[in-house]
């Protein structure tokens, strides 16, 4: 098997999602820093699963901005 150029984007588009709520969960304050944390460990678990449910029903309940 050899590499070709478009294994690159079929791994990394999948994997947007994932950045994206990582990076929203830690720059977002939430109601109890348990919710925060486990919102973080479904995001790195389920990589691809997480980051979309955060998406549609966790990005709701971050609270504001951290300054």
């Amino acid at each position: 098997m050899t590499f070709a150029w478009w294994h690159v984007p079929v791994v990394l588009i999948p994997m947007i999602p994932t950045f994206w709520s990582i990076r929203h969960i830690l720059n977002h304050e939430f109601e109890d820093a348990t919710q925060r944390s486990l919102w973080l460990v479904l995001t790195v678990f389920l990589p691809v699963l997480g980051g979309v449910i955060y998406i549609i029903r966790g990005r709701k309940k971050a609270l504001r901005k951290i300054q």
